[in-house]
């Protein structure tokens, strides 16, 4: 079977997922009325979690679709961008027991495809978390560029490891079946953005991620404003991007709306 088949078939599959979840979230959302006890808040939590968690699986796959093409450049305030997500995921995490900081300046332009940015922070920060107990995430402008960089205070990566996850290709697409996805999505819209992204790593003292592209800045006119941004399940992004590292009790019914 050729690789175009297959990939349909995956968006065929990632759409029939879809409507089982919208399914599925709509009856939480009615059991919700019901759910006066502790136990029953407890199970839909659990129910909640799960959702967030496929959501998120689904999301990716069809994230493939959309790295296939050309980027969406407009007029967006990178700063304003970044702190917004950034106090989202820093009062999550610090449910998860991970601690966030955000340095970022009060206002940096730029032309970036706003939704493919957010979900840059969010796989970079995401992997920090799942490594270490402390991230921390900075925008900075340098000359021309934006750059992004994420610490954590993890493990790190040997270099051959490295050299695996950050070394392939900026044209190659990421596989979502496989380990490493987060890298390879990074890569590829940073690709999209005329940038690059590479790793400052030592093993036992963390990982250090960079990104930098060209601002192309724009004028205020047009100028996109950052809001609450949210999954097509209903369910707010930076919820179901760090699904897989949250406590089931972030999932409780009010708690994620």
């Amino acid at each position: 079977m050729d690789w175009e088949r297959i990939e349909q078939g995956t968006a065929r599959t990632a759409a029939q997922l879809r409507i089982q979840l919208a399914q599925m979230t709509a009856a939480s959302q009615l059991l919700e009325r019901c759910a006066w006890d502790e136990k029953s808040k407890g199970y839909l939590a659990a129910l909640n979690q799960g959702i967030c968690r496929m959501l998120r699986i689904v999301g990716r796959m069809e994230l493939c679709a959309r790295l296939e093409g050309p980027a969406s450049p407009e007029p967006v305030d990178l700063a304003a961008l970044t702190r917004d997500l950034g106090e989202r995921m820093e009062g999550l995490l610090d449910r998860a027991g991970v601690e966030l900081t955000v340095d970022c300046p009060e206002r940096l332009l730029a032309r970036a495809d706003g939704a493919l940015v957010r979900q840059l922070l969010l796989e970079l920060v995401s992997n920090g978390a799942a490594a270490g107990k402390s991230v921390k995430l900075v925008l900075k402008r340098d000359g021309e560029d934006a750059v992004l960089t994420v610490e954590d205070n993890g493990p790190g990566l040997p270099a051959e490891r490295a050299a695996v996850l950050f070394g392939g290709g900026e044209e190659d697409l990421p596989d979502w079946r496989q380990g490493g996805i987060g890298i390879a999505v990074s890569r590829r819209i940073a690709a999209l953005h005329n940038g690059r992204i590479f790793p400052v790593c030592e093993p036992g003292r963390g990982l250090l991620v960079m990104v930098s592209f060209p601002l192309n800045q724009a004028g205020g006119e047009g100028l996109r404003c950052p809001e609450v941004t949210f999954d097509r399940g209903g369910f707010d992004e930076a919820v179901v991007g760090l699904s897989h590292l949250l406590p089931a009790g972030v999932f409780a019914p009010g708690e994620c709306e």
